[in-house]
């Protein structure tokens, strides 16, 4: 049913999951490549390790969400389970007998986006859009803000009372769906790039939820490194391996900027790698951070604030040879164009 259903729409980026596949084989969600999260239906957020406090918030905030019938924005960086979170609301919500749509936004091409969001007619034949298919149920779209603005503005008119036309057709439609939208970044910073229409944002504004990245949960580390440990070991047909506290202590020293799926990765580069051996630093692909040594001397008769600044401006200056405009160096440090242009002017950096 699956496969018949993807067929009336031409992209690989929209996904369709209805409550008799829930889009799982064998009951898993997919991730990444190839990592996946056991998934119940019947209990959607029983997949996510929630032993940090950041992180059981993000869940508890979630499950409250998921039973109002409001836009929901969802933010987190890559690999920290946005898709997942969506679902699990989904299901949780009360349209879970319906149909759950995921469009991965960066994949719809600007000539056929719209009609792939709202249909098209030619002549005699139409053609229906997601949104209308998705009646009743949720879409999910994956990185809104890789939209353009044009059409944007589309779906603000869409989000307003749920009415659309079909390209090539005067004739208004209407269809009721629940809409999730998703950012790596945060709204602020899209925004301030000219990526988001400040009037859709505020638009899909109602109900937000930030997702931590790993390194803010390092609680969660050893608890998802066992599930996937688990998982590993299954799909490669080993023991599960046993590892050292220095192994675990390295993995909590990293900064994960793949996040759970970065970990997943790691995790499973390493079994491959260990045979029957217990983990340990030799099978990682990464290392310890460096640290480096302070000599308290250079510091002498400064504050606190008067080294932060320093350090802070030494930063800046380095950072602003290798991006030589405020925008691009406010979207790598992911600050705001303001913020940025401030801080050099107070450190009198210039080009």
């Amino acid at each position: 049913m699956l496969a018949t259903l993807a067929r009336k729409f031409s992209l690989t980026s929209i996904k369709i999951y209805t409550l008799c596949n829930a889009g799982y084989d064998n009951g898993s969600f997919e991730i990444g490549a190839i990592m996946s999260f056991e998934f119940d239906p019947q209990n959607p957020f029983a997949c996510f390790v929630t032993q940090s406090p950041e992180m059981k918030r993000t869940v508890d905030n979630a499950k409250k969400f998921a039973m109002f019938d409001v836009p929901l924005l969802i933010q987190g960086e890559t690999g920290t389970g946005k898709d997942l979170l969506a679902k699990a609301c989904h299901w949780s919500g009360l349209r879970k007998d319906h149909k759950f749509i995921a469009v991965n936004c960066a994949g719809l091409p600007d000539n056929d986006a719209e009609s792939e969001m709202f249909g098209r007619k030619v002549g005699n034949s139409q053609t229906i859009g997601f949104f209308e298919y998705a009646d009743g149920g949720s879409v999910l779209l994956d990185g809104v803000a890789e939209l353009s603005l044009n059409l944007q503005a589309k779906l603000l008119r869409f989000l307003t009372d749920g009415s659309f036309r079909r390209v090539g057709e005067e004739q208004e439609h209407h269809a009721n769906v629940r809409v999730i939208c998703t950012m790596q970044e945060s709204p602020e910073t899209l925004l301030e790039q000219g990526k988001l229409r400040l009037d859709l944002f505020h638009r899909l504004n109602v109900l937000r939820i930030n997702i931590p990245p790993l390194r803010q949960r390092i609680e969660d580390i050893v608890p998802l490194s066992e599930i996937f440990l688990t998982q590993i070991s299954q799909q490669l047909n080993i023991p599960k391996p046993t590892y050292s506290a220095e192994f675990i202590h390295l993995l909590q020293q990293q900064t994960w900027p793949g996040n759970v799926r970065e970990l997943y990765n790691t995790l499973y580069q390493a079994c491959s790698l260990s045979g029957n051996a217990p983990l340990d630093s030799k099978v990682l692909s990464i290392s310890a951070p460096e640290h480096t040594t302070i000599e308290t001397g250079q510091f002498e008769g400064l504050s606190l604030q008067a080294i932060m600044d320093g350090y802070e401006a030494n930063i800046l200056r380095a950072f602003y040879r290798e991006y030589p405009s405020t925008r691009k160096l406010a979207q790598r440090l992911g600050v705001s164009h303001t913020a940025i242009a401030n801080k050099l002017k107070q450190y009198g950096i210039s080009k």
